[in-house]
């Protein structure tokens, strides 16, 4: 018993031990579903995780076919451990971070590796859903070259992919973003605001920070209030204005309007007009009479 326990535990650290690369030469497969192809690299070692990987493409992919799906294939780089990861995307110390999406790429964590006996078919399936989101967006609404210069906040980016991939059970609540806000603004929840208050509440400014309108600095430590405010809010812009005049913000963009003036020429409103708007919806519980 003692001696099983020895080469279990000698197998558990092996596992977890950090790899930045794997061996040999990469792996590559290329599915197609219809008009839209994903390349998967992987090194020969992960094979079970790139097969994880190429099923739940099979099922992400027409996912995103309700915002215009993929025009440009996508290569999918299947990395061997979290520190390899963060060195790819250059995002050191993001614990809870699996993958990153661009334009036409998405440098992914190997599913065997997110816990002791790897991931679930239905988490990678998730997940992918929402990294193939953001591929898809992006391609809609710009080309290759300027689609990081359109200005599209992180609001935006997030919560289309978390709504698009049904990860709503993952952010908590409108009510738990409430108490956030309510913590941040003292006396936010009772209808009497301390003095100043009020205009912190238009800008956003709690004691921790803006989830919404200035999210980064929060975004590493706080993801959970960062997408969960992504999350509820694209859903806010969804429900009130629908599906058909978010779709006619990527098209304004495509057409070469920046993210603020095809959002306003969509809307009808500008996008910090809207955010406040959704902020004040949250804070003074509008979502308790709906």
């Amino acid at each position: 018993m003692h001696r099983y326990s020895a080469l279990l535990a000698l197998a558990l650290v092996a596992g977890c031990a950090p790899r930045v690369s794997g061996s040999g030469e990469p792996r590559s497969e290329t599915v197609q579903i219809g008009t839209s192809k994903v390349r998967i690299l992987y090194w020969p070692e992960d094979d079970a995780g790139a097969r994880q990987v190429i099923e739940a493409v099979r099922i992400a992919v027409p996912r995103t076919e309700r915002w215009g799906g993929l025009e440009v294939p996508v290569t999918i780089t299947i990395h061997p451990s979290h520190d390899a990861l963060e060195a790819a995307v250059r995002r050191p110390g993001y614990a809870w971070l699996r993958a990153w999406a661009r334009y036409a790429t998405i440098d992914l964590q190997s599913p065997s590796t997110w816990r002791i006996f790897g991931a679930r078919d239905e988490q990678v399936q998730e997940l992918l859903t929402h990294e193939l989101t953001h591929c898809a967006m992006y391609q809609r609404a710009a080309s290759e070259w300027s689609w990081s210069y359109k200005g599209i906040p992180l609001w935006f980016r997030e919560g289309m992919a978390s709504q698009t991939a049904d990860q709503g059970y993952r952010r908590g609540t409108v009510e738990d973003l409430w108490r956030f806000y309510e913590q941040g603004f003292p006396g936010a929840g009772d209808g009497e605001l301390a003095a100043g208050t009020v205009a912190r509440v238009a800008r956003g400014r709690g004691l921790e920070g803006d989830p919404l309108g200035d999210p980064e600095p929060m975004y590493q430590e706080r993801s959970d209030v960062v997408y969960g405010a992504a999350h509820y809010a694209f859903g806010f812009l969804m429900d009130r204005y629908g599906e058909p005049r978010v779709r006619d913000i990527l098209e304004r963009m495509r057409a070469g309007a920046p993210f603020p003036q095809a959002f306003k020429d969509a809307i009808g409103v500008g996008e910090l007009e809207f955010v406040n708007e959704f902020r004040r919806y949250v804070i003074w519980q509008g979502w308790r009479r709906t």
